[in-house]
């Protein structure tokens, strides 16, 4: 029974958001001003909801951070580019040496029983 309530309940929240994007698709390409009044409300409404103060404002800084650079892209194609760029940025700085010193530290927990080892 708690499986059926679990996926009707992510249905529901799948047409929640289906809908919330077609209508900001639909704002979008009508009044531009609009939605980017909206996409701002809706930041600032997920930013308010954050109760850690310096995970709130690292988050801040990283949404100003990431206007200030459309802001100056020009164009469509240009805002792509950075948003690629600043994902790609993002992971080689932060995911990618995380990850590798999980790596090590996996290896090194496993050198003596194998269990993180990988295989060679």
């Amino acid at each position: 029974m708690e499986t059926i309530d679990w996926e009707k309940e992510r249905e529901k929240i799948r047409e929640a958001a289906l809908e919330r994007h077609a209508r900001l698709h639909r704002l979008f390409h009508e009044d531009r001003l609009a939605f980017e009044r909206e996409r701002k409300r809706m930041i600032n409404s997920f930013l308010q909801s954050i109760e850690d103060p310096a995970r709130k404002e690292r988050l801040e800084e990283i949404q100003e951070a990431w206007d200030k650079r459309m802001r100056h892209a020009g164009s469509q194609y240009n805002r792509f580019v950075l948003a690629q760029t600043f994902f790609w940025d993002h992971f080689y700085r932060n995911w990618q040496p995380a990850l590798q010193d999980l790596s090590t530290l996996c290896n090194k927990l496993g050198e003596g029983n194998g269990d993180c080892n990988r295989s060679k």
